[in-house]
């Protein structure tokens, strides 16, 4: 069946970078400074919706005020700088089937124990988000470093059993796995 929106034609280089450019500009639009800072200031029946699933965020996004907006976009940056540090740290783990059980439940764990953070937390965690926005090398982002043991201090001893516990389920249920494969009878040839 043929597409009625769809060319038979090849697209030229100049024409797929063209639109390629297009398509980075708007994906690219929600991280920029100036456009978030444009759309803070949105009235009325101004918003741009993405279909009938968005409708309940927007509507949601809507009934916020300023200052919730700048307190999720604070927790949404934060934990853009946590989890994937929270990754590599457990991957060193050597978990491997139980990675990601360990990983979905130690999030959940960073994230409940940031619900509400000490004072001190939240002057650490406005020096790493505002470190993070110099863009520095790696190597020079000293608050970033300590991002590991910041992430170890907030588990409680409960915490790390409680990650003890999926991992070792996470092993038993792939050594069974492993058992029932074994088990099953060569096929002769």
């Amino acid at each position: 069946m043929n597409n009625p929106h769809q060319s038979t034609q090849p697209i030229d280089e100049s024409t797929r970078a063209e639109q390629l450019a297009k398509v980075n500009a708007l994906l690219s639009a929600p991280c920029d400074e100036d456009w978030i800072a444009e759309t803070e200031h949105i009235e009325g029946d101004s918003w741009v919706e993405a279909g009938v699933m968005a409708k309940p965020y927007v509507e949601y996004l809507k009934s916020l005020t300023p200052e919730q907006h700048r307190f999720l976009r604070r927790r949404m940056r934060l934990f853009s700088i946590l989890y994937p540090e929270l990754e590599g740290w457990l991957q060193s783990w050597g978990l491997g089937r139980s990675f990601k059980a360990v990983y979905t439940e130690a999030r959940q764990l960073i994230y409940e124990c940031l619900k509400q953070p000490t004072p001190e937390q939240n002057d650490w965690i406005d020096a790493l988000i505002a470190e993070d926005d110099q863009n520095l090398p790696r190597a020079e982002r000293t608050l970033r470093a300590q991002v590991i043991p910041m992430l170890s201090s907030l588990l409680t001893q409960e915490d790390r059993q409680a990650l003890a516990d999926i991992a070792a389920q996470g092993m038993a249920q792939g050594v069974l796995q492993m058992v029932q494969v074994d088990a099953v009878p060569p096929v002769a040839v």
